[in-house]
């Protein structure tokens, strides 16, 4: 289900909105966070937005209210959908999107305004607010001038609202973007990418920062001799970290056609290293790319190509088979791992349909959790593509990795976004786990 908080700027959707999806365990949407910089600049500048302004705003919620609908995900939005146009286009399931309307007068609101800092909008556009609202007569209805906490008991009530049925438990939050988990020594490594920093955090959610780059940190692994490497995503290297310091370990510059991502390393000491192959982020046409391989004595080569976004990467217990995970091909290929390192014999492990693979693990029984983000989900498939399990977290998954003392926990590194800036702006980043 989808409940919309809506009303006019100063009413309180954010607060109560909040409040009911934490109490709720659901998904908490910001509806601000959707609206284009244009639209931003012109309310800023006390520019009432039209209908033209609020249609590429309108355009993102309902996809994401489709998505968390196919997905069968619960979440709270906080929209003002003024007009009866905007809900018509929002309310996408009857059944399932749910509206409350959080109903207070000018002067209260003004009062309130007033009093908040820091938004883009200010007292100055209340009135066309007003002049704007279409009042719902499909919504319940609240007052404002009620506690938040009785106008959110009144909505869990009057709407019959369940708390969430969610598998897993929080152990860490307020990241930017938790990416690449490993389980080393009682702890899980990870690093919070756009905070350019690698953090550990033990079962208990006791976290520290281990060290910080001046650059986006990619995967992680282990030297033989206990040495932890990190890759510089945009400098295309790995680095070593050595007496507290980061140094340069190998240059893969001239290797991989973009920012390098993800990384595994073998029991032999010997990196595999994937690469975005273009600009994602940037809007750039999809290219294919390649795998390198630094091996023990920190000399890179290229060991295959053709790829669609290598990502996640997963290397079997007995050493001789490489899983990787190409994003946007939605599939699992395997290699196999020859004495040297070198790559052979590539083969499709698993078709996932639609299913964007990121970041994924073997469990010991050869089966491969995989995070995939566009699904909200985090599958255990089968080699053939049969998914055996499910699980939803709180955030959309981007990696996963098996860990504790006896190998108990799955742990998932999960945020509401990976674009870059409203990472750093929302902190939806958490690590999450759940008892296997």
């Amino acid at each position: 289900m989808i409940v919309i908080i809506m009303g006019v700027s100063g009413s309180g959707k954010t607060t109560i909105g909040q409040q009911l999806a934490e109490q709720l365990e659901w998904r908490f949407i910001e509806g601000d966070d959707y609206h284009p910089a244009d639209n931003k600049a012109k309310m800023s500048a006390a520019i009432p937005l039209d209908d033209s302004d609020r249609q590429p705003w309108l355009d993102s919620l309902s996809s994401e209210i489709d998505r968390y609908l196919h997905n069968r995900r619960d979440a709270v939005l906080s929209c003002s959908t003024l007009k009866k146009q905007y809900r018509d286009q929002l309310l996408r399931d009857p059944k399932r999107v749910r509206l409350v309307y959080l109903h207070g007068t000018f002067d209260l609101i003004l009062q309130r305004l007033q009093q908040r800092e820091g938004h883009f909008m200010g007292p100055e556009l209340l009135q066309s607010q007003f002049d704007a609202l279409e009042p719902p007569n499909d919504a319940l209805t609240l007052p404002i001038d009620l506690p938040p906490q009785i106008i959110v008991s009144n909505i869990e009530k009057q709407l019959n609202l369940k708390p969430s049925s969610g598998e897993t438990r929080v152990l860490l939050q307020d990241l930017m973007f938790p990416e690449a988990p490993r389980w080393q020594s009682g702890w899980l490594w990870f690093t919070d990418q756009h905070a350019q920093r690698v953090v550990r955090v033990n079962p208990q959610g006791t976290s520290e920062i281990v060290v910080t780059l001046d650059d986006l940190p990619g995967g992680l692994g282990w030297l033989p001799d206990g040495r932890l490497l990190v890759i510089s995503m945009t400098k295309r290297q790995i680095l070593v970290f050595e007496d507290t310091v980061l140094h340069p370990y190998a240059d893969l510059s001239s290797l991989a056609s973009f920012h390098c991502n993800d990384m595994t390393v073998d029991s032999e000491g010997r990196a595999y290293v994937g690469n975005f192959g273009f600009d994602l982020h940037g809007g750039e046409t999809q290219r294919p790319a390649e795998l390198i391989l630094v091996d023990c004595n920190a000399e890179a080569r290229k060991v295959a190509d053709g790829l669609i976004f290598p990502n996640g990467f997963a290397i079997t217990q007995d050493g001789r088979t490489l899983l990787v995970a190409e994003t946007f091909a939605s599939r699992i290929t395997a290699f196999d791992i020859e004495p040297d390192g070198s790559l052979n014999h590539p083969r499709i492990w698993a078709d996932l349909g639609d299913a964007y693979p990121d970041g994924i693990c073997l469990d010991p029984q050869g089966l491969l959790w995989i995070a995939a983000p566009n699904l909200s989900s985090v599958l255990l498939v089968r080699e053939g593509g049969e998914v055996v399990r499910s699980v939803q977290p709180w955030g959309d998954p981007y990696a996963c990795m098996i860990g504790g003392e006896q190998g108990e926990t799955l742990f998932i590194a999960s945020a509401e976004t990976d674009d870059p800036e409203q990472a750093k702006q929302k902190l939806s980043g958490r690590i999450e786990s759940l008892s296997l």
